[in-house]
């Protein structure tokens, strides 16, 4: 189910990327596509759905707004073909260097999903250094600064994900 904001947002989008085509993939796919302010980030995968801060989002050009939204689909199909669970299970362990490990697994293939997907519905190839470029080791240590504040918090607990997922949310 997708919002009815974002559906709109969607189909109010003009220009040379495939938005009708966007929203028929996402509808597709059965996934939850939920607005809500977020913290942070411009959108958020959970183990329940995509949650996307849209007045974030459109302050983004047309391309970096399609990618987001399939980037984030991408990690959605992570939690569908491996669980719940076992998401939160990666996210646990007690190992920094594996925590760092599956973060970065994770987001390489969901900038390199997104980025097939963008091809696909558009016939164009999405522009490389858009992504998080986390090929590249300094990115890597960069993005490290980045997350390390997540790293011990969820400790195979439910609750403490959903909490964690929760501070992401204003409203």
């Amino acid at each position: 189910m997708i919002d009815s904001k974002l559906e709109k947002e969607i189909l109010e989008r003009h220009g040379k990327l495939n938005f009708k085509g966007l929203l028929e993939y996402l509808n597709s796919n059965g996934y939850s596509y939920d607005v809500k302010g977020l913290i942070g980030p411009l959108a958020i995968a959970t183990t329940s759905g995509v949650i996307v801060d849209l007045d974030k989002l459109n302050r983004m050009d047309d391309v970096f707004f399609y990618f987001v939204i399939l980037h984030e689909t991408a990690h959605m199909k992570r939690v569908s073909k491996y669980g719940k669970l076992n998401m939160i299970n990666k996210l646990s362990t007690e190992i920094f260097e594996d925590f760092m490990e599956h973060i970065i697994e994770e987001e390489i293939f969901a900038d390199r999903f997104a980025s097939l997907i963008f091809f696909s519905l558009n016939k164009k190839l999405f522009p490389r250094n858009y992504t998080q470029c986390l090929h590249l080791p300094h990115k890597q240590k960069d993005y490290e600064e980045v997350v390390k504040g997540y790293f011990g918090k969820i400790q195979n607990d439910e609750n403490k994900y959903d909490e964690l997922i929760k501070s992401f949310i204003t409203n």
